[in-house]
């Protein structure tokens, strides 16, 4: 059978490949540390799972749909989340419950854009942005971000791609993946007034929000003019490291957000209830969950610049937020290395280390190593890294 065009224009992710790669080698029992996927190492809060429990027994083991857009009850705990999170006001109605994050970036594209629409997008930005962008026919547009202005769009160049392509689509991520960059509320003010003068639609991916290790987060959708403009993207993935329950938020205002519902009733009507319920007994659980995890993250992000700092070769530039590095490791390139796919590749294949390659996020000077692992692990796996870079320097002596 033949694929379309578009499907076999769109390549697999890459974190994914890795991660396969990961369990392939795995299970020809080697030893493999992976810094690639970015997944809490942290079970769920319990109440999540115990909110299964008590959703079957109180049901009688009959499931059956809900709403497309989740059940009542659950949007309404979500929509007080979000609208805490993101200071912004948020109704019931106001919010779609989607199968993780991923889904409701999708809808937000699919609801905001058309097909031959310009989506400005930072040059460094998460992989799965682009493909989703071509899979809707819309044209994916870098605007330049660099390492000096620690990977962040300015208001600047924001205003001269808009000015050049006529774009009226924007998809800004803070706290950031890969960077860890975070945006500052005079940063977020600056690129709001260029969204307000240029009519620019933003989806504001906020899955990273409580990982803030410098400053304070900050929703682009509480200023001035931009809640009426803003699709905000939320979740449980990372807050509540409920990864596998594929639990997302969508959130908005308007004929936008009702066009996304009524897509998602067509493909792929509600999220699993037994995740809507986990989700509620989560949302039930309070704060204390979340920011443990995020004090661990905290902990963990000094303890990799301290040992980042020790390995020949590389220049980290600190994360602000989210749970990843991103260090510069173009200084070891040479010979057979001309590149971070072919860094990583060695990297997995020498030291039993995964690594995700900058070139999967515009960066190709770069890689990105989570920290969402153990103490023990963190160290390891950064163990191995000065190890592959110290032989590498010492072969071109």
């Amino acid at each position: 059978m033949k694929a379309s065009q578009r499907a076999a224009s769109i390549a697999p992710s890459v974190t994914f490949a890795i991660e396969a790669r990961v369990r392939e080698l795995r299970e020809q029992g080697l030893d493999v540390i992976g810094l690639g996927v970015g997944q809490p190492d942290f079970a769920g809060p319990p109440q999540a799972a115990e909110a299964v429990i008590a959703g079957l027994a109180e049901s009688e083991g009959r499931v059956g749909y809900t709403a497309a857009s989740g059940t009542l009850e659950l949007r309404e705990a979500a929509a007080a989340h979000v609208s805490r999170v993101s200071g912004c006001t948020y109704s019931a109605q106001d919010l779609i419950v989607t199968n993780g994050a991923k889904e409701a970036l999708a809808l937000a594209l699919a609801a905001a854009g058309d097909p031959g629409d310009t989506l400005l997008l930072p040059s460094v930005n998460w992989l799965s942005y682009a493909a989703m962008a071509q899979a809707y026919d819309l044209k994916p547009h870098d605007v330049p971000v660099n390492a000096e202005n620690h990977f962040k769009l300015r208001a600047a160049a924001l205003d001269a791609a808009a000015a050049q392509t006529g774009a009226r689509l924007l998809l800004l991520n803070s706290p950031n993946n890969p960077t860890g960059a975070v945006f500052s509320e005079a940063e977020l003010l600056d690129i709001a007034a260029v969204c307000v003068a240029r009519d620019i639609t933003v989806i504001s991916d906020e899955i990273y929000w409580p990982f803030v290790f410098d400053g304070r987060f900050v929703s682009i959708a509480s200023l001035p003019g931009m809640a009426e403009r803003t699709f905000v993207v939320n979740g449980l993935s990372k807050s509540h490291a409920m990864t596998g329950w594929r639990v997302g938020f969508l959130a908005g205002h308007g004929p936008a957000l009702k066009a996304a519902a009524s897509l998602k009733s067509h493909l792929s009507s509600n999220a699993s209830v037994a995740a809507q319920w986990a989700a509620q007994g989560a949302l039930a659980s309070g704060p204390e969950h979340t920011a443990n995890i995020a004090s661990a993250f905290a902990r963990r992000r000094d303890l990799a610049l301290e040992l980042l700092a020790e390995i020949p070769g590389l220049q980290v530039d600190p994360p602000q937020g989210a749970f990843y590095v991103f260090p510069r490791v173009d200084a070891l390139y040479g010979g057979e290395i001309q590149g971070s796919v072919a860094f990583c590749q060695r990297l997995l294949e020498e030291q039993r280390l995964a690594a995700v390659p900058g070139a999967a996020f515009g960066e190709n000077r770069c890689i990105r190593l989570s920290i969402a692992v153990d103490d023990a692990t963190l160290e390891q796996g950064l163990a191995r890294l000065a190890a592959f870079a110290t032989a590498l320097s010492e072969a071109r002596v």
